[in-house]
Order: C-alpha cells, then sequence, then structure tokens
C-alpha cells in the first residue's frame, strides 16, 4: 500500500470515529459512492475499512435519526450487512419515517437475511406482513417481496404462491417471476403457465421473459427440430423441465449417447450453454462428471462424415477445449462444409488448437488464409474471426497470409486485416502496401474493425476535424498531409504545416487549421509548443478565411460550404485570449451570420475570465451595435456583451449605441449604463430616451430601466 493510500485510510478512519454524525454520514456516503462504482470495474478505495465502516453504521442506526443518517447508514448496510443486524434493521424498519427510509432498510434486510443461517423471525415477519398489507402501494409490496425473494424457505415460497394469487396484476407477474426460476418452476409451472396465460399481451418485459422461461431452452442450434424417437423427445423435455437431478442428467445421458444426430447435437448444447444444463441442476457441479464423455463424444461426431451435429461438437470443443490433436479433425470440416455457421465453429475452435500447439499445423493456417480469400464464403463473422484468430495466434508470423489478404482480399477483409498488421506491427514491416490499399478507400473505410478507423491507424490520426475523408489531388499537398499525420513533431512536421497553410487549396488551408488547434493534432505530437512555429501564419489566415463569405464549393463531406469557417473559428478559440485584436477584426468585419455568432460567444468567453475588457472588442462590439446592416439579434446581443464587460471601457460604445434609432438598441444600451459607477453621469440623457419610448409592446429593459430612473429620484 503506498504512503498516500494509507494517508487516505487513515483521514477516513478519523472521519469515522468523529463524533460528529454529520461527519460520519457523509464519511458512510463516500463509502457507498466508492462501492457503486465497483460496477465500472475498479476497487472500492475504502474495502480494507469495510469493518469500521459496518461498525460506524450500527452505530449511527443505533441513535435517533439526524436528516438523512439512517438513510446512509441502512444504504451501507445494503452492501455489509451479517445476521446479527437483522434486529437493528427490523427496528429501522418498524419505524420509518418516510420511503426513503423504508426502502434502504428492505434492502438491507435482504442482506441480512441471507447471512443469517437461521431467519430472524421479527425481522422475516415484519416483511411478510408488508407483503400482505393490500393498504400499502404496489410498489412497496413488490420492494418488500424482493427483500424475501432469494431466500430458500417454505414460508418464503408459500407467501411468493400467495402474492401470486393477488388481483394487482403488476404483483401477480412480479410473484410469477419470483416462481420461473429453475427450481422453483419443477413444483410450480403449471401455476406460473396458467398465470402466464391469462394476462394481457402487453403485461410488459417482465411477463415476456416469464413466458419464455415457461418455454425452457431449447438448444443452439435445433430450434426447430426435435428427435425422432419419442423416447428422446421425451427425455430432451425433462432435460428443459426437470424434476429433480437425477432425472435430469439421465435424460442429458440419455440423449448424448444416442445415435440419433439431433439428440446428439441437443445434448452437446445444453452442455455449453450457460441456458442449459448448469441453469436446471440445483447442484450444477454435477455437470462437471459428464466433461470427458462430452469432449470424446464432440470429437466421435466430428469424425463421420457430414454428421448434422457437427456445430454443436464444434461449439462445445471450442477454443477451450481444443487440442493440437484436433487439427486433423478440423481440416476436414472446413474441406466439407459450404455452412458459415459451420465455419464459425470451425474457425473458433482452430484459434484453441493453434494456440496449445507448441509446433504450429502449417496445414491448418493454410486452410484458414485460404478461407478468408474465398469469395463463396461469408465476410461477417466468419472471415473476421479467421483473420483475428491468425493475427493473434501466429502474430508477426501471420504477416504473409494477412498482407495477402491486403493484395488479394475484398475491401471488408482488406481493412480487418490492416487492422491486426498494425495491432501486431506490421505498418513499419509493410508501409507500402498498406498505404497504397488504403489510399485505395478514397477516404472512405470499407469497415471499422472494433470500432477504429484503418486509413487512421496506417497514415496516423486524425485526418482533419471538419475534412474528414477529403483526398487532396495536388501530391505535394498529399506528402505534406500524410507528414502531419505522422506522429513525430521535427522540422519536417513544421515544414508540412507550413505548406498546407501557405497553399491556395481551401481544404488544405482547413486541414492544417485543424491540426493546428485541435488537441489530437499538434499538441498531441509535441505539446504546445508545436504550435508555436506555426502561430502567425494561423493568425493571417483565420483573419483571412473569416473575412470571407463561406465557400460555395462543398469540399467537405459532413460540414459541406460552412467546413473552412469552422476550422478557422475553432482555431480562433485557441488564439483569442491572447490576440483580442483579431477577435475585434472577425467580430466587426466578418461576412457571415454563423461566422459572427460564434465569434461573439468566443468574445462572452474571454470576458468571463478578464479583469478589463479590451478597449479594441468594446469598439468593435460598438460598431456592430450600430450597424444598420447587421440582424437586430446580433446588435442586441453585442450590447448585451458590453453590459456584462468588465471595467469600464464599454461606456463609450454603450453611449454612442443609445443615439441609434432602434428602439430595441436603445433600450439594451441604456440598460448597460444602469450601474451606479455610471447612472449619474447619464441620468439626463437615460431620462430623455425613456421618455420617448413606447409603454405598449416595449422590450424588457425599457421597464427596467425607467422603474430604476423612477426609484432614484424618488
Amino acid at each position: 500500500m503506498t504512503d498516500d493510500e494509507q494517508s487516505r485510510l487513515g483521514e477516513f478512519s478519523a472521519r469515522l470515529e468523529s463524533g460528529d454524525i454529520d461527519v460520519v454520514r457523509r464519511t458512510l456516503d463516500d463509502y457507498q459512492s466508492a462501492q457503486a462504482d465497483t460496477r465500472w470495474g475498479v476497487d472500492n478505495p475504502y474495502w480494507p475499512l469495510a469493518n469500521e465502516v459496518r461498525f460506524a453504521a450500527r452505530d449511527l442506526l443505533g441513535q435517533p435519526p439526524s436528516g438523512s443518517s439512517h438513510v446512509s447508514a441502512l444504504t451501507v448496510l445494503w452492501h455489509l450487512a451479517e445476521e446479527e443486524d437483522a434486529d437493528s434493521i427490523a427496528d429501522a424498519l418498524h419505524g420509518a419515517p418516510d420511503a426513503a427510509v423504508r426502502e434502504m432498510a428492505l434492502l438491507a434486510a435482504g442482506t441480512a437475511l441471507e447471512e443469517g443461517e437461521e431467519p430472524n423471525r421479527r425481522l422475516l415477519g415484519l416483511i411478510t406482513a408488508m407483503v400482505l398489507d393490500e393498504g400499502l402501494d404496489v410498489g412497496d409490496r413488490q420492494d418488500a417481496m424482493r427483500a424475501l425473494a432469494d431466500l430458500d424457505l417454505p414460508e418464503v415460497e408459500e407467501l411468493i404462491v400467495r402474492l401470486s394469487e393477488s388481483a394487482e396484476l403488476e404483483l401477480q407477474v412480479y410473484a410469477a417471476g419470483c416462481l420461473a426460476t429453475p427450481l422453483r418452476l419443477r413444483v410450480h409451472r403449471d401455476r406460473v403457465r396458467r398465470l402466464a396465460e391469462s394476462w394481457p399481451e402487453d403485461a410488459g418485459w417482465e411477463a415476456e421473459h416469464i413466458r419464455e422461461a415457461l418455454e425452457g431452452f431449447h438448444s443452439t442450434y435445433w430450434k426447430d427440430t426435435e428427435p425422432n424417437d419419442p423416447v428422446l423427445r421425451k427425455a430432451h423435455d425433462e432435460l428443459r423441465f426437470p424434476l429433480g437431478d437425477e432425472g435430469c442428467l439421465q435424460a442429458f445421458a440419455d440423449l448424448l449417447r444416442s445415435e440419433d444426430p439431433v439428440a446428439v447435437g441437443i445434448a452437446l448444447d445444453h452442455y455449453e450453454s450457460s441456458e442449459g444444463l448448469r441453469r436446471v441442476l440445483e447442484d450444477e457441479e454435477r455437470a462437471e462428471a459428464y466433461r470427458p464423455e462430452v469432449l470424446a463424444r464432440a470429437r466421435e461426431v466430428l469424425r463421420r462424415p457430414m454428421s448434422p451435429a457437427e456445430v454443436s461438437a464444434l461449439n462445445v470443443i471450442g477454443a477451450r477445449h481444443a487440442e493440437p490433436g484436433d487439427a486433423d479433425l478440423l481440416l476436414d470440416v472446413l474441406t466439407r462444409t459450404d455452412s458459415d455457421t459451420v465455419r464459425v465453429e470451425a474457425i473458433r475452435m482452430a484459434y484453441g488448437v493453434l494456440d496449445e500447439a507448441e509446433v504450429r499445423d502449417d496445414r491448418l493456417v493454410t486452410a484458414l488464409g485460404d478461407l478468408i480469400l474465398d469469395r463463396s464464403v461469408g465476410f461477417y463473422i466468419t472471415k473476421e474471426t479467421a483473420i483475428r484468430a491468425l493475427a493473434d495466434s501466429l502474430g508477426a508470423d501471420a504477416d504473409h497470409l494477412l498482407v495477402r489478404a491486403l493484395r488479394e482480399g475484398e475491401p471488408k477483409v482488406q481493412a480487418h486485416a490492416s487492422y491486426y498488421l498494425v495491432k501486431t506491427g506490421g505498418l513499419d514491416r509493410h508501409r507500402a502496401i498498406m498505404e497504397e490499399v488504403a489510399e485505395s478507400w478514397e477516404g472512405r473505410p470499407p469497415q471499422l474493425p472494433w470500432g477504429e478507423d484503418p486509413i487512421e491507424l496506417i497514415f496516423g490520426k486524425p485526418h482533419s476535424v471538419h475534412w474528414r475523408g477529403h483526398r487532396l489531388t495536388d501530391p505535394g499537398l498529399y506528402r505534406a498531409h500524410k507528414r502531419v499525420r505522422a506522429p513525430m513533431v521535427d522540422e519536417s512536421y513544421h515544414q508540412a504545416l507550413r505548406t498546407l497553410l501557405e497553399s491556395d487549396d481551401q481544404a488544405a488551408v482547413g486541414i492544417a487549421l485543424d491540426h493546428w488547434w485541435s488537441p489530437d493534432g499538434a499538441v498531441q505530437r509535441g505539446g504546445e509548443e508545436a504550435r508555436e512555429p506555426a502561430r502567425a501564419l494561423v493568425l493571417d489566415r483565420i483573419r483571412e478565411v473569416l473575412r470571407q463569405p463561406p465557400s460555395t464549393v462543398e469540399l467537405s463531406r459532413t460540414y459541406g460550404p460552412e467546413a473552412m469557417n469552422l476550422s478557422a473559428l475553432a482555431a480562433l478559440d485557441i488564439v483569442a485570449a491572447e490576440e483580442p485584436s483579431l477577435l475585434a477584426e472577425v467580430v466587426e468585419a466578418t461576412a457571415s451570420d454563423h461566422v459572427r455568432e460564434r465569434a461573439l460567444d468566443a468574445v462572452e468567453a474571454l470576458f468571463e475570465g478578464a479583469e478589463e475588457a479590451d478597449p479594441r472588442l468594446c469598439a468593435a462590439l460598438g460598431n456592430v451595435a450600430c450597424a444598420e446592416e447587421v440582424p437586430l439579434r446580433h446588435r442586441v446581443r453585442a450590447l448585451e456583451l458590453l453590459d456584462e464587460s468588465p471595467g469600464t471601457n464599454s461606456v463609450d460604445a454603450l453611449v454612442r449605441a443609445t443615439r441609434c434609432p432602434e428602439v430595441e438598441v436603445q433600450a439594451a444600451a441604456a440598460w448597460g449604463l444602469m450601474w451606479e459607477a455610471v447612472i449619474e453621469e447619464h441620468r439626463a440623457m437615460l431620462r430623455e430616451l425613456s421618455a420617448n419610448w413606447p409603454v405598449e409592446d416595449a422590450p424588457w429593459e425599457v421597464t427596467r430601466v425607467r422603474d430604476m430612473l423612477d426609484a432614484a429620484e424618488g
């Protein structure tokens, strides 16, 4: 344990022992929050103190409630309760002042009852009474039943049966769900079926789940087929709905040992599936005794020519139980089958054979390589799995097959082969052919293996932000783009970025701007300093781009003619705080309403962190406010920003805007002057303005300005 971890636990322990109820409550809440995070696969850092947390929760629960103290204590006991906590939980449940305490008390009760060798009769009685209390809400009764549902007690099973007779459909369905577990169905199958048949079709997902449980697990690959022999059909029924473990295992053995390939396949499916044999057994470990016989039977099936059960046999052996000696069986199956379902299971088994073999079987490797290129074989899952099996099992030794797939395979095969070549370090070994194939896709990857873009894996990412998929046609610009996508920063990187920025190609400039501003571009490669060499050129390009109207040429597949402005605006966001004069130019001189709106957003963000507004920005906002050709909403927005600007540099611009003819502009400007340090100097002007404003249908600022003037003079 590190010093930091010890320090954190020491501080946490001290809070538990503080004696301050609020401190202890918050500490328990912190423990519970950390415990909730474990569902994301992280450890609870306070778990070493679980005993201390449990004792603190007990102590808190034994005191009169303070705020949500009992809720916090019970929430912790939901995870940490032991048998001895049952009485204190019963006390909390009996005197629960609100729904929150009752809900957490029931959850904690479920944990305490499960921990006990014998149930706490008082707690069990309280919860049973809640389940049967028709004066309670349906949800409360259901919560109470949930606290008991997993207990293997005759009285609990009887209680569930009574609840299933409720007139409330929701309680019926919940109780039937409790009875629809494999072991309880042995006794209550007819009852559950009768209930399910009485429900409307739209009784909800729980009802649908119960109906599926009543159907039982048929098989994986034989759902529309049954054995011909009625004895075997009866054995299948007994396997799906056993009355006991002995009968279930005997039915399984009868199917497995039969000469009916359908029966054998069903048995193999039941053995392999998590929904099959183990799920219906009371003691699922008894299934393990059959494993050697199951694997032997599966291999026997594979030795038979064209056995219908071979897919089930392949599935039950799989990668986990495959052995090097299975290679001949797999080669026979891959040679004779025309089923992609069979191929997929054979490939998965081959995965295990290749992993287990000390010396790889080149025949099997070649067979998988040929399958990848076979145009009659489906791509999805089948070829995907074959490529993964070769790459994961052989690593760089699979290069010759994956490169062949690049040269001869269909585009989807090429994409997956590229992904695994990159994964195994093949990009450095086969860069030329990989780049050639990636270029042939013309910016549109045919597949995204595991969510990854193979073009970006080969050339580097990002391509750009606003120009993805666009290919620069000029050879020099194309080479420059390739260079800025590469992972390392040196002089060649900076030269390539300058080449793009200095070009007359709009897309090249936009791509360069995206690389400059994006955190995945220059900064990802060389930190903030990687931006500096091109900074002056970027500022010039931002200024030039944002003064022009949007391009009429749709060079960007996603963003159309707005792409260039979007790239420049994103770069402007990066430099706005350090380049207020540039931002002022854009605010004032832009030819696009969209660009102006984004520039005003940048001004707002800049003002929020500033001590004094830049005079150039205030002047630019004032010019926008007074420009009749600018949409009224932007003029008013400019005045609102002047009002919110820090310092007093906005006053002149606001005063000038009061002389505009539009009431909306006048009122917004006047409101910006209504603060203590300014109002006295301009009171006469503001009073004169307000006298000429309309009374009806006036902007909200009109009323506020008049009210403030009247209040000051009164």
